[in-house]
């Protein structure tokens, strides 16, 4: 039975998408390095700073580094904050701690662009435990994932994941808890984009999520029907 739920952060708990590309594109212009698009820029959002300069940009691995510092100087300077709830996020948390579960985030984001972010948008009513990624990102997902569970006094039988991103659905399968992906974020946009790793079911809402979680609880299965999709199971 699902008794704690870990949330990723970008993309899932909050659209944390402006102000991250309205950083990404300053460090472009102060660094004055290739210009990106639209998808490009979106591509950041998820995975560590580093990896998406020396992806995108053609960056070495100390000039990626630079541009991470960069970045990360600007966006705390404001940037942090320029972000919003995906609709229905706050009620399904507060309808989740209510219900007894245990909330937490495991975040590629630092540690310290995490805790903002949750304080301002009031989750931190709901969420108890949050661990972002250290300063140079050694941690992966799934020592995140791990960090938490400790923290909220987990077990893997009794946690899933909810993530929008491979990578999220990665972090899970090493920690060797379930994992629940979600299309409205940056990465998955179908449930059918999500075979390559064990998946308990995709929603395209906030409210779907609650439904898949309670599903789990009960044991049951629902089935995926592409004409009429709003979330699935797959247990």
């Amino acid at each position: 039975m699902i008794r704690n739920i870990i949330f990723d952060l970008d993309g899932t708990l909050l659209d944390t998408s402006a102000g991250i590309i309205e950083s990404v594109e300053y460090t472009i212009e102060k660094l004055d390095l290739p210009r990106l698009s639209e998808q490009q820029l979106r591509s950041f959002i998820g995975p560590p700073l580093y990896k998406s300069f020396m992806n995108n940009c053609g960056c070495d691995e100390e000039q990626a580094q630079q541009a991470v510092k960069v970045f990360r100087a600007y966006y705390q300077e404001g940037a942090v904050l320029h972000a919003s709830h995906y609709d229905g996020m706050e009620e399904l948390c507060r309808e989740l701690h209510g219900k007894g579960f245990g909330l937490g985030v495991a975040t590629n984001k630092p540690q310290r662009f995490a805790d903002p972010l949750i304080h301002n948008f009031g989750l931190d009513r709901y969420i108890t435990s949050v661990f972002g990624a250290d300063e140079s990102a050694k941690l992966t997902k799934a020592d995140l994932i791990r960090l938490c569970m400790k923290d909220l006094g987990a077990e893997q039988p009794d946690t899933v994941l909810i993530g929008d991103t491979e990578n999220d659905a990665a972090g899970a399968d090493q920690a060797g808890v379930r994992f629940i992906a979600v299309t409205y974020g940056f990465g998955y946009t179908s449930a059918e984009d999500t075979g390559n790793y064990p998946c308990a079911g995709a929603a395209d809402s906030p409210a779907d999520i609650q439904k898949i979680i309670m599903n789990i609880e009960l044991g049951g299965a629902i089935r995926f029907e592409k004409e009429n999709f709003r979330y699935h199971t797959m247990l």
